[in-house]
This record gives C-alpha cells, structure tokens and sequence, in this order.
C-alpha cells in the first residue's frame, strides 16, 4: 500500500520468473495490505502500475482480519502470536518488494515490515502497535541496533524460515 515503483518493478520480475519456465498461474502477486483498505479496480491497476501485470499473473490483497487467510507459526520470545498469510507461507518461492525509508517504530521500513505486518494476521500487527513497542526508546526512526520492533520483525522471519535479500536493478 505504499508509494512504491511498481511499474518499474514487477513486470522485469514476473517476465524474468516466467522466462526462468514458471507458469504464469503459478504466480500470485500478493499486495501486503497489513491492516490497510485492500485495494480493488482502478486503484489496485494503480498500485500495480502496468496493466500486462494484471492480465498475466494473479494479482490479490492480502486480509488481515480473515482469521481463515493465516496459519499459525507460533509465539516469539516476547510473546507475539505469529500467523501470516497462507498463500505467503505456503509459496515456493517469496519475493517481497516494497520501498525502503525511515519508519516510526520499525527503525526502517521495507523488507521484514512487508511481511509483518504486511501479510501478517490483524492480531500480530495489533502487537506490533501495542504499548509494548511504541513506548520502548528503541523504537524509532533509522534505529535498528537496539529496536525491540526490529528484532521482533527479524525473529518472524526466522520463523518463517529466514530469509535471503536480493537487490535487483532495472
């Protein structure tokens, strides 16, 4: 849902993807919505940025508040209830793009903020804006080393099954 070069981004990716042989129904744009509205006619052709991205791959939002849209992956050390998006979790191969700028709580966003709380369940990304983070002094913009949100974030991933950043340029 943020103001991320989608146009530029994804058609050079999904043609690379179905050039590498994967079937173009094999493909799921997922738009990491976390809690915000989901997108649908003209705004999401406008968040996706190029139309022969709609007509080729599948293109959905992710719901927050569909409790039956999650699995489970357990509790964090701080006592996070995880669940994410089943179509996320279960994919074979997970590509989160997004864009990368200071963020409030997270120190920086982009990247683990994509997948939570982007395509994390309601009751995770709740957490997340508890007073448990928001009053931590780690917590703030351009921050990482010491963030509780941060390292919060980086042990879902872990629990996701880590994760392995690519930089890609077009």
């Amino acid at each position: 849902t943020r103001p991320v070069p989608n146009d530029v981004i994804l058609p050079p990716l999904i043609r690379t993807l179905l050039d590498a042989g994967i079937a173009p129904d094999a493909i799921t744009v997922l738009v990491a919505t976390g809690l915000h509205t989901p997108k649908e006619g003209n705004e999401l052709a406008e968040l996706v940025g190029d139309p022969w991205v709609l007509e080729t791959v599948r293109v959905e939002n992710h719901f927050a508040r569909d409790d039956a849209a999650h699995v489970s992956l357990g509790i964090t050390k701080s006592g996070t209830a995880v669940k994410l998006d089943k179509r996320f979790v279960n994919a074979d191969v997970r590509i989160a793009t997004g864009l990368v700028e200071p963020h409030f709580m997270a120190g920086w966003s982009g990247g683990r903020k994509v997948i939570a709380p982007g395509v994390a369940h309601a009751e995770t990304i709740t957490a997340f804006h508890s007073a448990r983070f928001m009053e931590q002094p780690g917590c703030d913009n351009c921050i990482l080393d010491g963030n509780p949100l941060h390292e919060e974030q980086l042990e879902i991933m872990a629990m996701l099954g880590g994760a392995t950043a690519v930089s890609y340029t077009h």
